[in-house]
This record gives structure tokens, sequence and C-alpha cells, in this order.
């Protein structure tokens, strides 16, 4: 008799949770902001015959945000340049506004083959726009 009267209770305990476990599933998924994708345009000075290790070398480039907020953003691309030495090339986007982020490029030498002579260095700072 005992087993009889525990059963359907057990049952009913875990379809409560199971129910309680899907609503909540569903409005956490209902509440978060759907991805979002902007194409960003680099707004700042190129010194001439200067080689920058960017994101942007092409252009406009787009870029998936999953919160749909813009969030603060590092690049890094290293490559073998010229003369003779693997470089780093460092980009960091900083939210200024809803539309708009700080820009700051940076570089390092990574290393250099023997007798290298490395090219002079070129920080820079501007703004990156969102474009849509």
């Amino acid at each position: 008799m005992q087993i009889a009267l525990t059963t359907p209770l057990y049952k009913s305990i875990a379809l409560a949770a199971l129910a309680l476990g899907l609503g909540a599933a569903a409005s956490s998924l209902a509440s978060s902001p759907e991805p979002v994708t902007h194409r960003l345009r680099l707004h700042a000075v190129d010194e001439p015959n200067a080689i920058y290790l960017s994101v942007f070398r092409n252009g406009d480039i787009r870029l998936r945000f999953d919160s749909g907020e813009l969030q603060p953003i590092t690049f890094k691309v290293r490559a073998t340049i010229s003369d003779g030495c693997r470089w780093l090339g460092i980009e960091t986007l900083v939210p200024r506004d809803e539309r708009s982020f700080d820009y700051d490029y940076s570089e390092r030498i990574l290393a250099c083959e023997p007798g290298a002579t490395p090219a002079r260095k070129t920080p820079r700072k501007g703004l990156v726009t969102v474009e849509d």
C-alpha cells in the first residue's frame, strides 16, 4: 500500500521539476538578445611606407556580437615581414558609445633573423565606427 501512495507522489514531483526546468530554460532563452553582426570601419592615419599588421588591411570587417552590445575586442596578427623579423600587431577596440570604439594599434618584434635590421614601429590611435 505504501508503494502505491509514494509512486504517484514521486511522479508528480518529477513532472513538476521537469516543468519548472523547461519554464526556466524557455524564459532565459526569451530574455537573451539575439546575436548581431556589424560592419566596422577603421578611421586612423596611415604613415607612408608603414606596414600595419591589421585585421582592417583589406578594408571594413564584419564582426558578430553575441550579446547585441559592443564589447571590448583585441585582435592579434603575427607575420614575418621583409625586414627579416617576425612581428606581432595588436589592435584594441574599446567601446566609446553604442556606435563606435576607441582604437589602439601597437607592434612587438617577436624574433629576427641574424643580421636583420628591424623596421621602425608604427603605433597609432584612431576610431572604429559601426557602419550598419
